[in-house]
């Protein structure tokens, strides 16, 4: 028996472990997509054993396997997802879902220089970008998946279409070797995917117009489309976007912005913060429907919309000490003549009171740690139990104190506490 038929019958021996690796990383993509608003068509597979046997075969004239193991460390795909996107410029925003889901051990984006194809073309060819990546160690019920590499493809939806034909038709040429006619007429193909390509773009944008122009957003999909449209490269480059699902739940159902209004929030974005812009725009919702409202009503009205089955004592307690908190940092800033006079909402820098406050790195460290806690409690997400909460409000109440004890303004210093004490 020879290393490729060992290697074939041990694959179908765990043919099933990689269909089910293959579901495992689909459903992630699928969900996180749907999350960011992201139209895409996600479809996965596991190699099949009777098309894999003449690509090893091809492989081994190369590589010169020696064992079963070499095989298995050579072909990285033998479980694969592919993310179809409808819009090709959305292939950014995957690399960040791709980055959060995944430890990613090898990006290879396309069209690649050093592939020479095996006829001459004159378009470009093949624009995707392919991750090699594993499931994250931290992911503890999936551990006997996080030894094994798999592959996913991201391109446009035509750009997969065409890779599809001209790989089966030019590389595996099943009905015989392809004359120059038919190599041209793919390559011709290939130019009108391109045209396609910008096509899709320009509708992109002409969604975008129309949202803008009927000052409604209809679906959680415009609305990804209105805001990376509407802030550009520049942001995208530099900040996550964040979760658009939970957003637009904002969006429609608690603050109900109309787009123009909503361009407001968008140009008070901050680049310099590392806070995803969905986070920093809930933020500043959250700023503005809260802030001008301590009432016990207005923060149990509000816990209710988002947690309507969940005792909201102990989260009004929190983020209330945290809006004063926030209330003192400003303050805190303003003494100290640190304050951005043009910048209404902000994304607090604990770092910033080292050098102006006894706050200890332990402190900083900490108020990192509620930051998140607090973005959980007003997203939405799932909250911790009753006693976690309370130990987090307490640790939250103990540095809020000793930041308003240092301040130098009595009469703000008297108000905070006052605030502080009342919850």
């Amino acid at each position: 028996m020879t290393i490729i038929e060992k290697f074939l019958q041990e694959y179908n021996k765990q043919y099933d472990f990689y269909l089910e690796l293959a579901r495992i990383g689909n459903n992630k993509l699928e969900t996180e997509l749907a999350k960011r608003g992201i139209r895409a068509i996600v479809s996965n597979r596991a190699k099949k054993p009777d098309r894999l046997k003449e690509k090893l075969e091809n492989r081994d004239k190369e590589k010169k396997y020696k064992s079963t193991e070499d095989i298995f460390k050579d072909i990285v795909d033998l479980a694969g997802i592919r993310v179809a996107l409808y819009f090709p410029t959305d292939r950014e925003l995957v690399d960040e879902i791709v980055s959060d889901l995944f430890e990613i051990e090898k990006i290879k984006r396309f069209p690649d220089s050093s592939h020479k194809p095996v006829y001459k073309k004159r378009f470009s060819g093949y624009w995707a970008t392919h991750y090699r990546v594993r499931i994250k160690k931290s992911e503890k019920q999936l551990k006997r998946y996080q030894n094994t590499t798999f592959e996913i493809q991201v391109a446009s939806v035509l750009m997969h279409a065409w890779s599809e034909v001209e790989h089966d038709l030019v590389y595996k040429p099943y009905s015989g070797q392809l004359t120059d006619e038919e190599l041209s007429i793919l390559d011709e193909i290939n130019g009108l995917v391109l045209t396609g390509e910008i096509a899709l773009e320009r509708l992109q944008k002409a969604i975008t117009k129309r949202t803008k122009e009927s000052n409604q957003i209809s679906d959680r999909y415009e609305l990804t489309n209105f805001i990376v449209n509407s802030l550009g490269p520049n942001y995208i480059d530099k900040l996550k976007l964040g979760d658009t699902k939970i957003l637009n739940n904002y969006f429609k159902n608690i603050y109900n912005y109309k787009p123009q209004e909503f361009k407001y929030f968008l140009n008070n974005i901050n680049q310099s913060v590392d806070e995803s812009i969905s986070d920093q725009l809930i933020n500043m919702f959250l700023d503005d429907y809260l802030k001008e409202n301590m009432k016990d009503k207005s923060l149990k009205e509000y816990f209710h919309k988002i947690q309507p089955n969940r005792d909201a004592s102990g989260f009004e307690s929190f983020v209330k000490t945290w809006i004063i908190l926030e209330k003192t940092y400003m303050v805190l800033l303003e003494e100290n003549n640190l304050k951005d006079k043009h910048r209404k909402y902000f994304v607090p820098d604990f770092n910033r009171l080292r050098n102006i406050t006894k706050i200890t790195l332990k402190d900083i460290r900490d108020l990192t740690s509620y930051r998140k806690l607090r973005n959980q409690l007003i997203h939405g997400i799932e909250s911790p139990n009753d006693a976690y909460l309370n130990n987090a409000y307490a640790g939250l109440r103990e540095i809020t104190l000793k930041l308003i004890e240092q301040l130098k303004n009595e009469e703000k210093k008297t108000e905070l506490l006052n605030e502080l004490n009342g919850i």
